[in-house]
C-alpha cells in the first residue's frame, strides 16, 4: 500500500488539531459550569452521621418498618451489666482474648434494636452466670458510630448479631428473645450431638424439646457420627441426638430392626414425624431438617419472621386473612400445602393484626380486608403474584403449581399516574416508569425515596435545585419515584434514597448508581460523566457576577471603566 499523500496528511493533521481544541474548550465548559454551580447551588453536606445510611434496611426490616418509629424514646431502664460495649480502639483486642463473642450491631434509632436490648442484657446475664469460665461474653457496637466496623463486617440492616468463635464470624438468624439466644449458644459451647442412651434421657427429650432430631447408628462414634455432627453445625436451630438403642429408637418411632443410620424429625405439630431417605451427608441432613423444620403453614410474627425469610427455600405463598376468617381459610391453605412440602413455604398472616397484618400488608401493596393469597419469590428477588378468583383448595394448589413451574404474571404496586407533570423533577410512578425512564432519546437520573425517610427529606432541597439547573437540556431528565407505593423490575433500591441514571440508548443495561456526596456539584459530574448525549449548561447570571455588577453599581463606576 502506498503511503498517504501529503494533502491526506494535512488534513488529518488539521481534523486531529480541532479535535484537540474541542476538548480543550469541552473541558473548559465543563469547569465553567463548575463554578457556576459553586455560586449558585445552595450545596450543604447532608446530615449523615459519619455517612452512614439511616435509611438503609433490609427488606425483612421494612416490613416491620412502622414499629421502629414508634419505639424511640420509650424504652424503660434496662441492667447491661454484662454485655460488653465495644468500638474501634478495644474490638480486636477483645475478641483476641475470648473464645466465643457473641456481637450486636445496632443503631440508637432502630425499634428492633431497642426491642431486643432487655433480651440481650437478659440473656447476657444469664450466661454470665452459667458460663462464668468459658470466655464467653454478649457484646454491643453502635454501627452508626462505628462505621469502619459495621462496612468491614457487611451490616446492611438493623440489628445485625454476629458470633464469633476464635474471631471467625457467623451469622444468628433466631429469634431476638433471651431464651433463643441462650439456647443457640448453648447449643454452640457443647457438643454438636448429644448421646441418648435410656430410656429416661429419650422420655426429657420428647416432652422438653418442641423439635429434635435422632440418628439411630450403629455405634456413637465414626464417620456416621461425625457426618451427623457437621449437618448439626449447618442447621443449629435445632437440637440433634444420636443413639444405638433400640428401646431409645422405638420411642422416637424408629423400628428396632430398621438398617441403620436412620434419622427422624420430630415436632409438636399437627405433623409431628418425618423421616429422612436420603443419602447420609451432612448438607443433605441439614437440608432436609431446614426444609421440614417448619409447620405446613407458618404463622408470622416479629418472632417467626428469621425462620421464615432466613430459610433455604425462599418461594413463599402467603394467606392474608382477618382472624374471624382464618378458621374458615386456614383448613384449606394447610390442605394445600402438602404436595409441596420442602418446595415452598407456606405462611398466614393475620391481616387485623397491627403488630404484623398492617405493616405487612402495606408492604406488598394490599389494601382493604379481603381474604388474599399471594406468591412471593422472596427477598433477593422480591416478585409478587396475586390469586384471582375464588380462595379454593384446587385454585391454591393450581396457583402453587403456576407460581412453581414461573407461569405467573407478577403484579407491581403503582400510584395513579399523575395528571399533571410539569415540575423540574418529574414523578414517575410503576404505571409511567417505562414511558419516562425508558424513553431511549433521553438520560434520566431517578431518585427512589421513602416519604419516612430522614435522609430523602434532606436531599429534597438539592435535588430540586439540581433539576432547575437542569430543565432547560431537552435531553435530560430529572424524576423521582416514591418507592414505598410503586415498584419496577429495572428500578430496585438498595435503601434509600437510591439515586439512579439511565442513559440514552442504553436502557436495555442495568442502571449507573450514584454513590457519591449527595450536592449539586456532585451530581451534576455524575451526570456529565455518564451522560449519553453531550449538553451545554443553560444559566442566568450567577450570583458571583451580579453582587459584583451591583458593587460596581452602588460605587458609581462604569464596569467598562474597569477594563
Amino acid at each position: 500500500m502506498s503511503p498517504p499523500s501529503f494533502p491526506v496528511v494535512l488534513l488529518l493533521l488539521l481534523l486531529a488539531t480541532i479535535a484537540a481544541a474541542a476538548g480543550s474548550n469541552m473541558d473548559e465548559e465543563v469547569v465553567d459550569d463548575l463554578q457556576y454551580l459553586i455560586d449558585n447551588s445552595d450545596d450543604i453536606p447532608t446530615n449523615d452521621p459519619d455517612g452512614w445510611p439511616e435509611g438503609d434496611y433490609d427488606d425483612d426490616d421494612l416490613l416491620f418498618q412502622d414499629q421502629d418509629q414508634d419505639l424511640t424514646g420509650h424504652q424503660p431502664e434496662i441492667d447491661e451489666t454484662h454485655v460488653v460495649v465495644l468500638a474501634a480502639a478495644n474490638f480486636s483486642s477483645f475478641l483476641a482474648s475470648s473464645h466465643h463473642v457473641m456481637v450486636e450491631f445496632y443503631a440508637p434509632w432502630c425499634g428492633h434494636c431497642q426491642e431486643l436490648a432487655p433480651d440481650y442484657a437478659a440473656a447476657a446475664a444469664h450466661l454470665a452466670a452459667h458460663h462464668h469460665q468459658a470466655h464467653l461474653a454478649l457484646a454491643k457496637v453502635d454501627a452508626t458510630e462505628e462505621t469502619d466496623l459495621a462496612q468491614k463486617y457487611d451490616v446492611q440492616g438493623f440489628p445485625t448479631i454476629l458470633f464469633f468463635i476464635d474471631g471467625v464470624p457467623r451469622g444468628y438468624n433466631g429469634a431476638r428473645t433471651k431464651e433463643a439466644i441462650v439456647d443457640w449458644i448453648n447449643k454452640k459451647l457443647g457438643p454438636a450431638v448429644q448421646n441418648v442412651t435410656s430410656v429416661d434421657e429419650a422420655q426429657s427429650i420428647l416432652t422438653g424439646d418442641d423439635k429434635a432430631v435422632l440418628a439411630f447408628l450403629d455405634t456413637l462414634s465414626g464417620a456416621h457420627s461425625d457426618e451427623l455432627a457437621a449437618a448439626s453445625r449447618l442447621e443449629d436451630s435445632i437440637n440433634f441426638y444420636q443413639t444405638s438403642t433400640p428401646d431409645v429408637a422405638k420411642l422416637f418411632h424408629i423400628d428396632a430392626a430398621a438398617k441403620r443410620p436412620s434419622v427422624v424429625l420430630l415436632k409438636k405439630e399437627e405433623e409431628k414425624l418425618t423421616f429422612y431417605d436420603g443419602e447420609f451427608k451432612a448438607s443433605a441432613i441439614a437440608g432436609f431438617v431446614s426444609a421440614n423444620k417448619l409447620p405446613l403453614v407458618t404463622t408470622l410474627t416479629q418472632e417467626t419472621s428469621p425462620s421464615i425469610f432466613g430459610n433455604p427455600i425462599k418461594k413463599q405463598i402467603l394467606l392474608f386473612a382477618v382472624a374471624s376468617e382464618s378458621t374458615k381459610f386456614l383448613p384449606i391453605f394447610k390442605e394445600a400445602a402438602k404436595p409441596f412440602k420442602g418446595k415452598l413455604l407456606f405462611v398466614f398472616v393475620e391481616r387485623d393484626s397491627e403488630e404484623v397484618g398492617e405493616p405487612v400488608a402495606d408492604y406488598f401493596g394490599i389494601t382493604g380486608q379481603e381474604t388474599t393469597v399471594l406468591a412471593y419469590t422472596g427477598n433477593e428477588d422480591a416478585r409478587k403474584f396475586f390469586l384471582d378468583g375464588e380462595v379454593s383448595l384446587e385454585a391454591i394448589k393450581d396457583f402453587a403449581e403456576g407460581f412453581l413451574e414461573d407461569k405467573l404474571t407478577p403484579f407491581y404496586k403503582s400510584e395513579p399516574v399523575p395528571e399533571s407533570n410539569d415540575g423540574d423533577v418529574k414523578i414517575v410512578v410503576g404505571k409511567n416508569l417505562d414511558l419516562i425512564v425508558f424513553d431511549e432519546t433521553k438520560d434520566v437520573l431517578l431518585e427512589i425515596y421513602a416519604p419516612w425517610c430522614g435522609h430523602c427529606q434532606s436531599l429534597e432541597p438539592t435535588y430540586n435545585n439540581l433539576a432547575k439547573h437542569l430543565r432547560s437540556v431537552d435531553s435530560l431528565v430529572v424524576a423521582k419515584m416514591d418507592g414505598t407505593t410503586n415498584e419496577h423490575p429495572r428500578a430496585k433500591s438498595d435503601g434509600y434514597p437510591t439515586i439512579l441514571f439511565y442513559p440514552a440508548g442504553k436502557k436495555s443495561f442495568e442502571p449507573i448508581t450514584f454513590e457519591g456526596e449527595r450536592t449539586v456539584v456532585d451530581l451534576y459530574k455524575f451526570i456529565k460523566k455518564h451522560a449519553s448525549i453531550p449538553f451545554k449548561l443553560k444559566r442566568q447570571e450567577s450570583r458571583t457576577e451580579s453582587t459584583r455588577a451591583e458593587g460596581v453599581k452602588s460605587s458609581g463606576t462604569n464596569s467598562k471603566d474597569e477594563l
